[in-house]
């Protein structure tokens, strides 16, 4: 596990530590927004530009992993990595309303890298301040919940996802994320960034590791990415209401935030791995096939939320079980490449088909390999990651 130097705790007044706190938290919450908010745009962004879905795929490839690069840039201080974060989402968001095609690329990364490195950074101060209570990670998790459930519905004006308005959603995320960045300097003490040691000497590395559990990993976050960033588009496509259109990408994020909140409770969190490395994994493909073969409605909404809740726990019960042996960044690689991996799959497929139907073959057949893997993995019940 990573370990760093415990920090002598300084005093400080009420007011103060109640506004740290508060400019934090808005800050997370508006993560939450932001990331959902290329998907639940997805409908407007293709019509706007004429891009077909390979393209579309292209854009979301470069969103996650450049989001992923940006997590492993948190480095230094940690007030200024937040501040570099913030203004970096804030140049992509102002960017996105004005690009063309072509330059939406570029826009799309400085987007994704800077929320990368404020999601991590401002999760990492928050645990070196209270690394023994879980009450600060309860209330990320929530209050990220709500920003993500949120976001979708931000995109509605009078009831129509209209474009214009659109343009008004990112530019005020703009100011918003621009504004985080002032205030983070002007108000936030330097913390540092934990170094991350080994705690004791193993042998074993994730390249050592068997071929299921990489492959979880890898494919945990994309189905994740995957489905989140095309389901608006999915339910547009199908001839849904407008209400059904954001609900979907809603209920996901609802299902997935609401997962790991419950997994985040002590009361919650004995559950044997062996379970969510099965039944979750089932219930995810069995989610999955159902938006592929019944897209109406209510439906939609139910499987959509079960994909979510099902792939929920996944990557941090990934994560604690590789960093019982390996602190290295190799998770966050593998988790990267495939977050923006399946995305840019489906995307691909969709076009040679001609069918986002079919594109989405692509999470649903990853999350059966998953279910696989899961059961391969789950038969060692000792320890997973053992050869």
């Amino acid at each position: 596990m990573p370990s760093t130097a415990a920090q002598p705790h300084q005093p400080q007044p009420a007011t103060d530590s109640l506004y740290r706190h508060t400019l934090l938290y808005a800050t997370f919450t508006a993560t939450g927004v932001a990331l959902a908010l290329p998907g639940a745009l997805m409908p407007w962004l293709l019509a706007h530009w004429a891009m077909r879905d390979s393209q579309a795929g292209l854009f979301l490839f470069l969103f996650f992993f450049a989001s992923t690069g940006g997590a492993m840039l948190s480095r230094g201080s940690l007030t200024a990595s937040i501040a570099r974060g913030t203004a970096c989402t804030a140049l992509g968001a102002a960017l996105l309303p004005f690009a063309s095609r072509s330059t939406s690329y570029l826009a799309i990364v400085l987007y994704g890298l800077g929320l990368g490195i404020t999601m991590t950074s401002t999760s990492l101060l928050q645990s070196r301040r209270y690394s023994a209570d879980c009450a600060p990670e309860m209330t990320r998790n929530l209050l990220w919940a709500i920003g993500a459930c949120t976001g979708p519905w931000l995109v509605l004006h009078d009831g129509v996802l209209d474009g214009t308005h659109a343009q008004h959603v990112l530019l005020a995320l703009a100011l918003a994320f621009g504004l985080f960045s002032i205030l983070v300097i002007s108000f936030e003490t330097n913390i540092p960034a934990p170094i991350r040691t080994h705690t004791k000497a193993s042998r074993f590395t994730l390249l050592a590791a068997p071929f299921p559990f990489l492959l979880l990993i890898f494919c945990a976050t994309g189905v994740e990415s995957s489905a989140g960033s095309w389901l608006a588009t999915y339910a547009h496509r199908s001839g849904e209401s407008l209400g059904i259109t954001i609900g979907a990408p809603t209920c996901f994020w609802a299902g997935l935030l609401a997962s790991r909140i419950l997994q985040s409770s002590s009361r919650i969190s004995h559950i044997a791995r062996r379970s969510l490395l099965t039944w979750n994994l089932v219930a995810m493909t069995a989610a999955l096939t159902g938006l592929i073969f019944f897209h109406e409605g209510l439906l939609m909404l139910t499987a959509a939320f079960i994909v979510g809740f099902a792939a929920g726990p996944m990557y941090p019960l990934l994560l604690a079980l590789i960093f019982e042996h390996d602190s290295s960044n190799m998770i966050f690689v593998l988790a990267g490449l495939g977050s923006a991996a399946l995305p840019f799959l489906t995307g691909t497929l969709s076009t040679a088909a001609n069918s986002l139907r079919s594109g989405l073959l692509v999470p649903a057949a990853a999350a059966a390999a998953m279910a696989i893997a899961g059961w391969s993995t789950s038969r060692n019940k000792q320890n997973p990651t053992s050869t």
